[in-house]
């Protein structure tokens, strides 16, 4: 169900580009990954910025590879879903040509989240990492930070969708005057003046960025220590694997349960305490402690080994 109503409005007159950058829990948009932080750089014509957009979004899941965009849980617990600022994005967009390096990442997730709205994502785009070969040939690599290191655009905190989407401008307004006049996508422009947007009715949700979500509640402690054959579960991306953790916990005597949380879990051990995924939330309905890698070490060196350990 669409969190947001909309008509559709036509768009006379290209404003110019959108420059989009996605933070995601992977690579899967036609799976159950999602984008957790979105961020749009408005440039004009010419290649000069007119606008930042940006905010995290609470994608009800687990976040996936946290060591590669540095989202906590907690960052996201108080922030909005994509349902809920598809509509201030959609103007953000409207109008305007999309860009993005590797534009069909960006792309893919970005019309998968419209679409769990009920709105198909109308935007033709162009790809900063495609025009590379055009206009950087001698770039060592494709990635954002080789381009930009060929075009001299700085590249500040890399994985944040708002230090990415700048850089990822900056890359293409290069390309722009390297480009002149008549921009060689002219019919691009043509296509985005005169593309039906939804014009959205406002849901008042708060943007929130990196550092300003509200505090998430406390989590409940372990209670004690454990004992040989409590049951234990195992959720997102540990930094460990997760075959080594679930040895470890059956070496330690304890019983692990590959699939679920009961009300008989004895102990939840997540990559993130405030994990949003859906073993997290089912413990917290259950008052079952949360624990991350290093405090589940420290639980398991105050056990004997014992016989029996098993997977449930």
């Amino acid at each position: 169900m669409s969190a947001w109503r909309c008509s559709f409005v036509l768009v006379i007159g290209a404003a110019g580009y959108a420059v989009v950058d996605v933070e995601t829990t992977g690579l899967s948009a036609g799976g159950g990954d999602r984008v957790v932080e979105v961020a749009v750089v408005q440039l004009d014509r010419s290649g000069t910025v007119t606008g930042e957009w940006c905010t995290l979004v609470n994608p009800v899941r687990d976040l996936g590879p946290q060591h590669v965009h540095r989202i906590r849980a907690a960052d996201v617990w108080d922030a909005p879903s994509f349902a809920d600022v598809a509509g201030a994005l959609a103007e953000q967009l409207a109008g305007r040509v999309l860009v993005a390096h590797n534009l069909r990442f960006d792309a893919r997730f970005l019309g998968a989240e419209f679409r769990r709205t009920g709105v198909e994502l109308p935007v033709p785009g162009l790809c900063t990492m495609r025009l590379a070969e055009r206009y950087l040939p001698h770039a060592r690599g494709r990635s954002l930070r080789a381009c930009c290191d060929a075009a001299g655009v700085p590249l500040l905190d890399a994985h944040s969708a708002l230090h990415d989407a700048h850089a990822a401008a900056g890359l293409f307004s290069s390309y722009l005057r390297a480009a002149g006049r008549p921009e060689p996508w002219l019919d691009l422009l043509d296509e985005a003046a005169t593309t039906s947007w939804p014009r959205p009715v406002p849901t008042g949700a708060r943007l929130v960025r990196r550092g300003e979500g509200a505090p998430p509640p406390p989590l409940p402690s372990a209670a004690g220590p454990l004992a040989p054959g409590d049951l234990v579960v195992f959720t997102g991306q540990t930094v460990a694997p997760r075959d080594v953790w679930v040895d470890r916990a059956l070496s330690a005597g304890l019983r692990v349960n590959r699939g679920y949380v009961t009300r008989a879990t004895r102990l939840l051990v997540a990559a993130d305490p405030y994990s949003l995924s859906s073993k997290a939330r089912r413990a917290r309905a259950y008052d079952v402690p949360i624990v991350d890698e290093e405090g589940f070490a420290a639980m398991i060196t105050q056990l004997t080994p014992a016989s029996g350990a098993s997977h449930v």
